[in-house]
């Protein structure tokens, strides 16, 4: 797996500048970073595919990082034809001149930009404006420009902006996000607060942030349901259900209160008379769990072969387990994908 994603990448190029799908989305973007929004627009600079000046943008690396705290969008109105490239980790049909979208969303942008930016009827291109995420224009340059005049325009557009998340830190979230939510619904807690705790890294109090409060707070309350389904397991007698519950609630949900409260419950029920024929089922789960999250942790981590083994291991091992009919489907789904 690992040796085909990297043919892959040797032959299809990974997007060096990464422009917005559409233009009312750059925007809601702009605004959840509190970045600016620099509209590029080469048409009427060259009709030639490989004018140095425009890939120069491509390969400077001062304006790579500027860009990093803005949003990109990319207005033209040319049919440039497609290529394939590799955008935020998924391979894509681009537009072959200027890569990251197809042509057709960079046609469907000069509408809109034009409505924003133009002036007196017309829109002259080459044209960079930059504009605050409520639409507001900073600043704008007209004509052919070197990527040092760009650099400092957007350098100029963050400091009136102000403190802003960059577009790296926020596909990151946005993508673990989607994660923890997916993660969530499967009752996967242990990866969707393993995750969060990683999300939480990330500086900032910007919307994805907010985001992600939520998020954890609604694993904080899927934990407190699961510590009342305990408690109810234990009263009505179901001893050994009510252990296996309890401890999931204390071994998935991380530094969160529930399994804080789980830990305390369950260092007093395995002491009592009535869980001690129970104790060695217990420990068999715990063992086979322990094997379940390190093969979720590996392939978290991109490591697609060794989580299958590991989870080829627990069906071995555990076959008739808690969590082999999980390793059943995460198996043949490992499988499809080499």
């Amino acid at each position: 797996m690992a040796l085909a994603w990297l043919l892959l990448a040797l032959q299809v190029p990974a997007a060096r500048l990464h422009f917005a799908d559409r233009y009312d989305d750059a925007f809601a973007e702009a605004k959840a970073r509190n970045v600016p929004v620099l509209v590029v627009d080469f048409d009427g600079w060259s009709t030639d595919r490989n004018n140095p000046q425009i890939s120069d943008f491509y390969e400077d690396r001062d304006f790579s990082v500027a860009a990093e705290g803005a949003v990109l969008v990319l207005a033209s109105q040319e049919d440039h034809g497609e290529r394939t490239e590799i955008v935020d980790g998924n391979e894509r049909r681009v537009c072959s001149t200027y890569g990251g979208i197809s042509c057709a969303a960079h046609r469907d942008v000069l509408p809109k930009a034009f409505a924003d930016f133009g002036k007196d009827g017309q829109l002259v291109s080459p044209l960079f404006a930059l504009a605050t995420p409520d639409h507001k224009e900073l600043r704008r340059l007209e004509h052919e420009q070197a990527p040092a005049s760009l650099t400092l325009l957007l350098k100029q557009a963050a400091k009136q902006v102000g403190p802003g998340l960059r577009r790296t830190e926020y596909v990151k979230l946005k993508r673990g996000l989607n994660d923890v939510r997916r993660f969530s619904d499967l009752g996967e807690y242990t990866s969707a607060v393993a995750l969060c705790a990683d999300l939480r890294k990330i500086p900032g109090q910007f919307a994805p942030q907010a985001e992600l409060a939520v998020a954890e707070r609604r694993l904080e309350e899927a934990g407190r349901e699961k510590l009342a389904r305990g408690d109810e397991l234990w009263s009505a007698g179901r001893i050994l259900d009510a252990l296996l519950e309890m401890d999931d609630v204390r071994l998935s949900f991380g530094h969160l209160p529930p399994a804080i409260s789980a830990t305390t419950q369950m260092k007093a029920w395995e002491k009592t008379a009535k869980a001690q024929p129970h104790i060695a089922a217990l420990r068999s789960d715990r063992a086979a769990r322990t094997i379940y999250e390190k093969g979720l942790s590996l392939e978290r981590r991109g490591e697609p072969k060794l989580a299958l083994e590991v989870f080829e291991k627990l069906l071995r091992e555990y076959p008739e387990g808690r969590f082999s009919n999980r390793a059943v489907a995460l198996v043949a789904a490992l499988r499809q994908k080499r």
